[in-house]
């Protein structure tokens, strides 16, 4: 009865953190991990303390298999408790919980692609797509009239020697002061700086030349498209459907009850081990209470017959 006992005060732990989880998501709460960390805490503190008991309670020695046994029944009762509390709190107390919750999952996921390290094979495809859009801002550019094919030339040519410098500066990873331009966070904003500023150095050593103006034109044009082909951006659209996503209180509840579960399954095996392993020390009581076992090889009280 005591792990009965015990695992219905789980169950009230695990529905009282997602109680708390709630107001914190309301109040925008940045320590989740601190929320994690005390429920785990607490998790093993109602095993322990739930075995304690019945160890207390019980006659005999307690076997590792009934310590282990009373983790899984206690996992279990506190498991199924908080599937029908998380069924209603999902249902009545907050009916968006799990959009919101999916909101903060895809906030975290997008948290973590922006301090890892854009890939070879993303800067690759990145300045592939840059070349492309010079390629194309210069096939579908407006020029006027007057412009002949000299001009064109000459401006093509200045497109190509902006491409050239922007490709060598970005692929440039030898100074020690750049590494964090090439975190996906901060990778698409030194992008684009990089072709401001390679920008400003054409103009300033072309500014004499008729094509300047057209060039400045079309890269400012492509300047305003790159912002697409943000890498961080692009990994976070091809792969956020890992994050789990719950559209019905069932599915989430169900998951979370099992995953409560084998929790207690892993936190059981060491708390059953240390209960175990605790022996109760022997004590004078003990010995006393302890029955006497007759010596077979007792004095008789009367004197073996003489042979003689």
């Amino acid at each position: 009865m005591s792990t009965l006992k015990w695992g219905a005060i789980l169950g009230v732990v695990l529905a009282a953190f997602e109680l708390v989880k709630m107001f914190a998501r309301r109040v925008d709460y940045a320590g989740g991990k601190v929320l994690d960390l005390a429920l785990i805490i607490g998790f093993i503190l109602v095993l322990y303390a739930g075995i304690k008991e019945f160890k207390d309670l019980y006659t005999q020695r307690l076997s590792f298999a009934k310590a282990f046994l009373g983790c899984i029944i206690i996992s279990l009762v506190g498991s199924v408790i908080f599937f029908g509390y998380s069924m209603f709190h999902y249902a009545v107390i907050e009916p968006d919980g799990l959009a919101k919750k999916y909101e903060i999952a895809l906030g975290n996921y997008r948290k973590v692609i922006e301090r890892d390290t854009i890939t070879q094979d993303e800067m690759k495809t990145y300045l592939n797509q840059v070349e492309s859009l010079f390629v194309a801002e210069q096939e579908s550019f407006s020029w006027p009239d007057t412009a002949n094919d000299a001009l064109k030339q000459e401006a093509q040519k200045g497109i190509g020697m902006i491409y050239d410098y922007f490709l060598l500066k970005i692929t440039d990873k030898k100074a020690v002061d750049t590494a964090d331009n090439y975190k996906m966070g901060n990778f698409d904003t030194y992008a684009r700086r990089t072709l401001v500023e390679t920008l400003a150095l054409y103009v300033e050593q072309n500014e004499d030349n008729s094509s300047t103006p057209y060039v400045k034109q079309m890269v400012q044009n492509v300047g305003h498209q790159i912002g697409e082909l943000n890498p961080a951006e692009v990994r976070f659209e091809q792969n956020k459907s890992r994050v789990p996503h719950y559209d019905k209180p069932g599915r989430y509840a169900g998951v979370s009850a099992l995953m409560n579960l084998l929790y207690g399954m892993f936190f059981g095996l060491f708390i059953a081990m240390y209960h175990y392993t605790s022996k109760k020390p022997v004590t004078e009581e003990m010995v006393e209470d302890a029955p006497e076992i007759d010596n077979a090889f007792d004095e008789e009280d009367t004197e073996a017959p003489n042979n003689q």
